[in-house]
């Protein structure tokens, strides 16, 4: 699970910080506290981690080491697998907004804003963007030498967009639009192309969700790297330790180890009853519970690690609350393999917290059981009660049950898990068997 802290968000808005792009490359840093962020188009990276950021961690220096970057081959590779499935399903042309989808195609990070800034895939040939002409330069640097068309302020972007699709897709062709693209876009496409044959198909999102060997090498290290950090913060944490400076500490922690973009949610005694956090400040008293909530991003791609301590002496029911979330964390890791459907990995869980008396259904564990993660820290497969979605080698996601007690604790145990051909692995050591950590 994740979570924009609170203090990060009223912090970029006493700023003045308007989310306006997508920040995918593996060079970006952002502030203390913050989630994988919006940037606009003319961010540049930011500097590497300074000593003073990590010097408390040298433990964790080179953790990243020896992972490679995606290059252009790779994008071009998931290009195919996509056009491959365009021509399947009867697609002539794909439009792809900035984010994660156009990242995945052409390692393109871009800003979101009124001006379209639109890749354009054909079912066969080579794709194009569709860009704002002021930022040609700008956008030539990033594109990885993909063609560019370009629009100029007093012309419509999306006239040039239809010419671009009809030239690779005919006088009426099958488009189809990403889930994510925003409204104005979607109906700007939509009203250009008045012969077209617009088509609810996400064939990128189901390339993306199958992860390539080269991806679960980044997601695999990112995650193991965020354990180790984990490990090393929750041996600085004493009696009277704010709850803000274990925060602190995490994103310190990852940096360290040579990803970027860090975030933690970190939430002491009765705080770690809201899942996803609370703005009451606190301090660490003798047996209270510490969740810390984090993820760091490792060329692109995303870990996403919650662990669950005590400070001093561990309450029974506290002991017995961590036992049983770990117990349904394995027995969901049991039942995710292929040809699992998602709902019923998340009925398994459910009824180990529910069969310890923790309440059921949801009482206590409010949540669904995880999320898919790859270039983002929240994509399919979702594995929550319902879901008909079936696992496949290759998909990748969080196995997280929760029990919150309001008022009183709050224990998550949160692990990356890939589906494989026979069963599912996991990235990295499981949580250990609950100790108390040092009064």
């Amino acid at each position: 699970m994740s979570a924009w802290p609170r203090r990060t968000v009223l912090g970029l808005a006493a700023k003045g910080v308007v989310a306006t792009g997508f920040g995918l490359s593996s060079g970006c840093r952002t502030p203390h506290a913050t989630r994988p962020t919006l940037r606009d188009s003319t961010t540049t990276p930011a500097i590497p981690a300074s000593a003073a950021d990590t010097a408390e961690f040298t433990e964790l220096h080179g953790q990243c080491d020896g992972v490679a970057a995606p290059e252009p081959a790779e994008w071009a590779e998931h290009r195919t697998r996509v056009q491959a499935a365009m021509r399947a399903a009867g697609i002539d042309a794909l439009v792809v907004e900035p984010g994660a989808g156009l990242m995945y195609l052409t390692g393109i990070a871009w800003g979101r804003s009124e001006r379209p800034f639109v890749l354009v895939l054909p079912g066969e040939g080579e794709p194009a963007i569709v860009c704002p002409a002021f930022e040609q330069r700008t956008a030539t640097e990033r594109a990885n030498g993909l063609e560019l068309v370009l629009w100029r302020e007093h012309e419509n972007p999306f006239t040039k967009l239809a010419a671009l699709v009809r030239t690779r897709g005919g006088a009426r062709p099958r488009v189809a639009i990403e889930p994510s693209m925003r409204r104005f876009i979607a109906s700007g496409v939509a009203r250009v192309l008045d012969r077209a044959i617009v088509v609810d198909d996400d064939v990128l999102g189901a390339a993306r969700i199958h992860k390539t060997e080269a991806e679960l090498a980044r997601l695999r290290r990112a995650n193991e790297a965020t354990k180790r950090a984990l490990a090393s913060v929750a041996q600085r944490i004493r009696i009277g330790t704010p709850q803000a400076q274990i925060g602190e500490w995490t994103e310190q922690a990852l940096l360290a180890t040579g990803m970027v973009e860090p975030w933690a949610l970190a939430l002491v005694g009765a705080n770690a009853s809201f899942p996803h956090g609370t703005a009451n400040a606190r301090e660490v008293e003798p047996g209270d519970v510490v969740l810390i909530d984090t993820g760091a991003s490792l060329h692109g791609y995303r870990s996403d690690i919650t662990r669950t301590f005590v400070v001093g002496h561990i309450d029974d029911e506290v002991a017995r609350a961590w036992e049983t979330v770990a117990r349904a964390q394995q027995a969901a890791f049991a039942a995710i393999r292929p040809g699992a459907r998602c709902g019923d990995v998340d009925a398994v869980a459910r009824a180990v917290v529910t069969e310890a008396g923790f309440g059921d259904a949801d009482r206590y564990f409010t949540h669904r059981l995880g999320h898919g993660i790859g270039l983002e820290v929240h994509e399919p497969p979702y594995l929550v009660g319902g879901s008909d979605v079936v696992l496949a080698p290759g998909m990748t996601m969080s196995n997280e049950p929760g029990i919150y007690v309001p008022g009183a604790f709050g224990i998550r145990l949160e692990d990356i898990v890939l589906v494989t051909e026979t069963g599912a692995d996991v990235f990295g050591a499981w949580p250990d068997a609950l100790q108390p950590l040092r009064g």
